[in-house]
Formats: C-alpha cells, structure tokens, sequence
C-alpha cells in the first residue's frame, strides 16, 4: 500500500472519529511529514465542526512546537542512559546536555525515533472538544528531573511577559542568553495573546511518569478549565 493511501486512510478514520465524537487520539514516536499532515488535518477537522476555523494556523505552530518537545524529551532521555549520565544528577545533567546539542542532528531525530518507539516511548495528542470549547493535551511518557522543571518554570514565567517576537529577541540580546533559549515558550504565549486567548489556559503538568503540556481554547462562556475541575 503507498505513502499516499495510507495518509488518506488514516486521514479518513480522523474525519469519522471527529464527525461522530467529542474526542480524538493520535500517537507517535517521532516527528514526520506525515505526523504533522496527520495533526493539521485534525486541527481542520475539529475547527471546522466546531466553526472556530480562524484559529488554524495559530494552534496548528503551537501544536507543532509541543509534539517535538515530547518527542525530544524523549529522545534525549534515551542518549543520556545511552551514555550513562544520570540526568538526576547536576554535574552529569549539564555534561549530558552539552553533548546532546553537540551530536543532535536530523538524522539522529529520525534514529533515536526509532529507539523510542522500540523503549515504549511515545508522544499521544488527546483532543476533547464540544461547541463550547476545545482542549488539546500533549503528552509524553517520561517525566522530567527537577533542574529541568526548574528551568522550564522560569522560562515560562518569563515568556508570560512578551507580547511579540521582537521583545523576546531584544530581551534575549540584552541578556546574553542564546537564541533558542525559550523561543517555544514565547512563541506559544505571544501567539496565545495574539488570538485574544488567555495564556492561563496553556499549562505544563509534570507527573510521576508523564509529562503533560494542556492547552485549552475556550469558545463560549459555559466552557469550564480542566483546573477548575480536577484541581490540575
């Protein structure tokens, strides 16, 4: 069976599942063309019943930017037991991360995919929608060691104060910082604000064996935060 049939088939069961449902999961291990086809066409999908189609491009990036997260932190959890650093450990959790951005590359993207699909790693997309609103969580099964929630707080905190790139990039010169540091976080909010979208609703819930990235797009007034009613 070719690229193309399968693509339209598992495109097909995402339109029945979205036609008949409130909900939708979609799995993977690594991010490909064909993953993100797979979520764009999704998004659409869940947009268009709900009639929200304006808020395609901006969820489909943030969408994007949060399952190649997963799929890294997975990724790189795989090369720190691969070459024994214990990434509980400080000393080892630095030394670990400046080797993994030395050796990171496309290639070892598409490799260590295959490793995680092989250790029972995944990245799942749980879509939960109705006429009053849509919540989209992103979740990886490994869970992450306290220097990097530490990091990602402080990161997040401080993507909360942007309001577009530009700020983000003078406030990166100023501080010296690198470039990449906490553009996926900024990205997200700034687009988050540029919908008229609260950013409270994107949240980073650390588990003891998962990590969860929630988003949720309010539609109406009668929509009620997963927060508000599970306290998380």
């Amino acid at each position: 069976m070719s690229k193309d049939i399968v693509l339209q088939k598992i495109n097909e069961n995402i339109e029945i599942a979205v036609k008949n449902g409130k909900y939708l999961v979609l799995k993977t291990h690594r991010m490909t063309d064909t993953v993100e086809k797979h979520i764009q066409y999704a998004l659409e999908s869940i947009l268009k019943k709900t009639e929200h189609e304006r808020y395609i491009h901006s969820l489909y990036t943030i969408l994007k930017e949060l399952v190649i997260n997963g799929c890294k932190a997975n990724q790189k959890r795989i090369f720190f037991e691969e070459h024994n650093f214990n990434i509980y450990n400080d000393e080892d959790y630095k030394k670990g991360m400046e080797e993994y951005k030395k050796k990171f590359s496309e290639e070892m993207a598409i490799e260590y995919g295959k490793k995680a699909k092989q250790k029972g790693l995944y990245v799942m997309i749980d879509f939960e929608f109705d006429n009053d609103g849509l919540r989209i969580e992103v979740i990886n099964n490994t869970t992450i060691a306290k220097q990097e929630e530490k990091i990602m707080r402080e990161k997040l905190k401080k993507a909360m104060g942007y309001n577009d790139l530009a700020e983000f990039y003078m406030d990166q010169a100023m501080s010296g910082e690198s470039e990449g540091a906490g553009l996926g976080l900024a990205l997200i909010i700034i687009l988050l604000k540029g919908e008229g979208i609260d950013p409270s609703y994107f949240r980073i819930i650390i588990d003891r064996d998962k990590t969860i990235a929630r988003l949720e797009i309010p539609f109406t007034e009668n929509f009620v935060s997963k927060r508000k009613q599970t306290a998380i």
